[in-house]
């Protein structure tokens, strides 16, 4: 008996993990052929209550590897500006922006999930696939975000991502307006203060 329920505990095991691979396979094909994305979103930011927080959208562009520029207006305007090693963060509201270096940590969040290392998929995350949506669990106890759901459009181009933070809060994208490949200049992922502006370091 004891060697029947050692068998199927591994075999279980094994069944989950062939799951995990497949589904990250296939993840890793659909984002594989996009080398760039641009689009727009709308965000809404939902407290463990179920209550809306939050609506907002805006814009964005993605480039391979961890380029990223996400743009949000009214009612709180920001934009995020990374190049891969530098990240800015600008809130023209308050005439601020915060500057940091990009770790691990940051390359795995979740919009620059869409730009990043493919092949780093694997190391990063556990992949399962549901109803049409692949469902990433992050390896790392100090990830971000606790899991992401992100789902494609016929043309093979992210819809919509669901993501869920350690405080019970869930943030739900919808994109829009998409495109494959643009070509897109390194100047959009870079950020200059406009003169005047606070700048704080985070180091």
């Amino acid at each position: 008996m004891k060697g029947t329920l050692r068998n199927l505990i591994l075999s279980l095991g094994l069944a989950a993990s062939g799951a995990w691979a497949d589904a990250t396979e296939e993840l890793s094909q659909l984002l594989k052929p996009l080398a760039s994305i641009s689009g727009n979103f709308q965000q809404t930011l939902i407290d463990e209550r179920g209550k809306v927080m939050q609506k907002s959208s805006g814009n964005f562009s993605v480039q391979r590897p961890g380029k990223l520029r996400w743009k949000t207006g009214e009612p709180f305007p920001q934009l995020l500006v990374t190049n891969n090693k530098k990240l800015w963060l600008y809130d023209p509201d308050l005439e601020q922006v915060t500057i940091r270096p990009v770790d691990k940590r940051m390359k795995e969040t979740p919009a620059l999930l869409l730009g990043g290392k493919v092949e780093e998929i694997r190391g990063s995350f556990n992949v399962d696939s549901k109803d049409g949506a692949y469902h990433l669990t992050p390896k790392r106890k100090s990830a971000a975000f606790k899991s992401m759901e992100i789902r494609f459009s016929d043309k093979g181009l992210p819809s919509a991502m669901t993501v869920r933070d350690e405080m019970g809060q869930t943030t739900k994208i919808k994109f829009s307006g998409m495109k494959a490949n643009p070509k897109l200049s390194d100047a959009i992922f870079n950020f200059k203060p406009p003169a005047g502006t606070d700048v704080v370091k985070d180091q």
